[in-house]
């Protein structure tokens, strides 16, 4: 395995996108006791990428022969869609964006603060796509660069006593150097890569990233699954509540401060929502837009009412697995608009700060304090010897909430945040709220034992 490894390394190849059956090959010959793995794979290198966008797998049942066959399709047409505006991070670089941020933030509008931070944000999108499109294609731009680059160093060994070829050499030069650091920074944002710098040269393997990336987030197909969700309904659980001077704490008056750490907390390369603008563009144009920025988030601090132009989210669909084939194999995740990020993660900080009083002692996740690795070792000491006769009665059970984001009823959650949605996926208050539901689980389980004579 170990040469097979050196081997796709050396050629530069990827999986190409599969769905169908994950084990491809079954060992017959062994009846019922045979094995099953997956030793077939389709691979394409940045080439095949390239020449053939979107190809994928399907991988069939294998009947007679050891082997599960395969169909790999190509697209070869593919329908253009519209794309949807997302800030290019390194356009907060180039020259003209200081002007655009203060000409477009400076329009005179009407309405409440949040109004006019949407407003705004809206107008701007036209004048970025139009710097976007001055700078043209980046990866075609670097090419041309390089070329003349390269004759501007031939010209300049023919006659080395020539000033004017070495000031021309020169300007390549800059202009080769500033091309390539945008591609760079543009490759770095698509491809989500969080342990490189922008100034590191890795645009091939930035090349590869995002178009394994495209690969995998093509969905082609779906094995539908019939399945029945049992609503949750219990009240009068909850015993342990917080202090008065812990809980008027958590509802205290957002500070400018606060707001200001919590967008630059989040990290420049996450994915935007449905506005198109990252966190890196809030932090450029800080100086410009955060007075009102800050204003718009303390507005839904004071009056609770938030836009649904803020609220407004993208449902990415994430493969959980190697060969995704049912729609339970696809994590949904939301991405956000920044103000929204930040509003949510304001909330998140402060329950944080207060789980801890009100969650039963075995509730070790997302807890500041607690580890789950602690439960995990737990379980395990618990558990050993559970197969052996002598002892009291025993019993486990294990629960599986993988999918309890989609079936558990949110009703019960609407007295701590009124809304009419679920948690969302990528959302950073979703883990604390999701610990309140667990904590129900626990708190009727121990109600059952302490009703019951038999434990």
């Amino acid at each position: 395995m170990r040469e097979f490894k050196v081997c796709v390394q050396a050629m530069e190849v990827v999986d190409v996108n599969s769905t169908g059956l994950h084990l491809t090959w079954n060992q017959k010959s062994k009846g019922f006791n045979g094995i099953l793995k997956k030793i077939d794979r389709i691979m394409g290198n940045l080439q095949f990428n390239n020449d053939f966008p979107g190809p994928f797998a399907i991988f069939q049942p294998y009947h007679i022969p050891d082997h599960s066959p395969y169909v790999l399709r190509i697209p070869m047409v593919t329908k253009p869609k519209p794309k949807p505006f997302k800030f290019s991070n390194f356009l907060k670089y180039k020259e003209g964006f200081r002007e655009i941020m203060e000409t477009g933030w400076g329009v005179n509008l009407e309405g409440c603060v949040m109004f006019r931070v949407v407003k705004r944000l809206k107008g701007l999108k036209s004048p970025f796509r139009k710097l976007l499109h001055n700078h043209g294609n980046l990866h075609e731009r670097v090419n041309k660069i390089r070329i003349e680059f390269n004759e501007a160093q031939k010209a300049i060994y023919r006659d080395l006593s020539s000033s004017i070829l070495c000031e021309e050499h020169a300007h390549y030069l800059l202009a080769f150097k500033e091309v390539q650091l945008d591609e760079e920074r543009f490759l770095k944002q698509k491809a989500k890569i969080e342990w490189l710098k922008a100034s590191d040269s890795n645009t091939t393997y930035f090349h590869k990233t995002v178009k394994s990336k495209c690969a995998k987030n093509m969905i082609e197909m779906f094995l539908r699954i019939e399945g029945v969700t049992i609503p949750l309904d219990d009240h009068d659980l909850f015993t342990r509540v917080l202090d008065d001077a812990k809980a008027d704490f958590m509802v205290r008056d957002v500070s400018n401060d606060e707001v200001k750490n919590v967008i630059f907390y989040i990290r420049d390369d996450r994915v935007p929502g449905p506005d198109g603008f990252t966190t890196a563009f809030f932090k450029k144009a800080w100086d410009v837009v955060g007075g009102e920025i800050t204003c718009a988030v303390r507005e839904f601090f004071s009056n609770g009412k938030l836009l649904k132009e803020l609220n407004h989210t993208i449902i990415s669909l994430i493969p959980k697995v190697t060969t995704p084939a049912r729609i339970n194999d696809y994590q949904p995740i939301s991405c956000c608009n920044v103000l929204y990020k930040c509003i949510s993660k304001i909330i998140a900080n402060r329950v944080k700060e207060g789980l801890g009083d009100i969650l039963s002692i075995n509730q070790s996740a997302f807890v500041f304090g607690r580890r789950i690795s602690d439960n995990i070792l737990l379980t395990q000491e618990l558990i050993r010897n559970y197969h052996k006769i002598r002892g009291s009665p025993r019993c486990a059970f294990k629960v599986d909430i993988q999918k309890a984001y989609d079936t558990v009823d949110w009703s019960f959650l609407e007295t701590i945040l009124v809304g009419k949605r679920g948690l969302r996926q990528g959302d950073p208050l979703s883990p604390y709220l999701f610990t309140l539901v667990m904590e129900i689980l626990t708190l009727i389980l121990e109600r059952r034992v302490h009703d019951s004579d038999e434990f």
